[in-house]
């Protein structure tokens, strides 16, 4: 069983808090097997040795000496569809309140999903509007689409036993 002891240090730093995270287990401070007081002060000095290094490669990293842990590059998506189903996408998400519990616009959606795919998303107001001017029994192709053709997908996987096909 891993136990953590959790140092919470104020830094020269204004409003900057740095905690520690160290394994109780690698400085023997675990709270069920607590090591004589007699050998306190080697723990503490072992977590103080912890804490020095730490605050050194802080210092190093504001003063921009020490490189960053690179992220790992994102996988690129496109979307290959229409724009505008991917504006058709987003009114029914924003309506539907599905991200961040609808505390966000169409307009910041758009800017997400365009940084995600890749593609340009602009007027989505007017594509919204064009959508609304359809004469057709139903003005959301792309949704309707998108439910008949996942439905299609679930009654196949149900005739073939209920395996799901990969693409």
């Amino acid at each position: 069983m891993k136990s953590s002891t959790f140092v919470k240090w104020k830094s020269r730093f204004p409003r900057c808090f740095v905690h520690f995270i160290t394994h109780a287990s690698a400085c023997n401070l675990s709270t069920k097997h607590r090591p004589p007081q007699a050998e306190w002060g080697k723990n503490i000095s072992e977590l103080l040795f912890v804490i020095d290094t730490e605050l050194k490669l802080l210092k190093m990293r504001i003063r921009g000496n020490l490189p960053t842990i690179p992220d790992k590059p994102a996988k690129q998506f496109c979307w290959t569809g229409k724009a505008t189903d991917l504006v058709e996408l987003l009114y029914a998400l924003d309506t539907c309140d599905c991200i961040n519990d609808g505390e966000i616009g169409v307009e910041e959606l758009a800017d997400a999903f365009s940084e995600i795919f890749g593609i340009e998303i602009k007027n989505c107001y007017n594509v919204y509007m064009n959508m609304k001017r359809r004469k057709d029994d139903s003005r959301t192709y792309f949704l309707d689409e998108l439910r008949e053709k996942l439905n299609k997908r679930m009654v196949e996987s149900d005739q073939k036993g209920g395996k799901f096909k990969k693409r």
